[in-house]
């Protein structure tokens, strides 16, 4: 499985540091996984306190100042906040046509993204999911929501290239089959004729 992150996170932070967070909306979890409890929906700029500075699986421990709640983020969606932020992603697939970005939690639209824009997929490809998780840069913030799957194009994978090799691996599956039958055949044959 690929790890790409976010270059922004913070190489060194210390407990009780105020850090923010530099996405669009990102959760606050029960536990230091994605599949686990989203406590709340936390959006771009707010404020938090790290009170551990131990990375826990790509997660940091805080509380959001605003409601005192405490649980997990992911380490590479919080940090400083600068003025000028510049933002860089490692990006790993395409946009096929212009469509709306949906929030990870709600069918709300969050922003629409042009046809040859570049995302990153961070929860991976599934082809057979209807929408899959992404980040990209919309004016200057990093953003985090929903496409729908047929709108999007992962690097790597080539439609005729898939069709070829199944192609092929049927072919030879059916050419061993025959094979296999000829050869009982011809072995029955010989039994007969002996």
């Amino acid at each position: 499985m690929l790890v790409l992150s976010l270059m922004l996170s913070p190489l060194s932070l210390t407990t009780g540091e105020d850090v923010f967070v530099l996405a669009d909306q990102i959760n606050l979890y029960s536990e230091a996984s994605y599949s686990s409890e989203v406590l709340e929906s936390l959006e771009y700029g707010e404020a938090l306190t790290l009170l551990d500075e131990q990375n826990f699986n790509g997660f940091y421990y805080v509380t959001v100042q605003e409601t005192s709640m405490v649980g997990y983020v992911p380490a590479d969606l919080v940090g400083e906040k600068t003025q000028d932020q510049e933002v860089i992603l490692s990006y790993n697939a395409s946009i096929l046509e212009d469509t709306q970005v949906l929030s990870l939690t709600s069918d709300e639209p969050i922003c629409e993204i042009s046809k040859g824009e570049r995302v990153l997929l961070y929860e991976g490809y599934d082809k057979n999911s209807d929408y899959l998780a992404v980040k990209f840069i919309h004016n200057g913030n990093v953003i985090i929501g929903r496409v729908d799957t047929s709108y999007i194009h992962p690097d790597g994978v080539n439609a005729a290239l898939i069709v070829s090799i199944t192609a092929i691996v049927a072919l030879v599956t059916i050419i061993i089959i025959l094979l296999g039958i000829s050869n009982k055949k011809r072995h029955k044959k010989l039994k007969k004729n002996s």
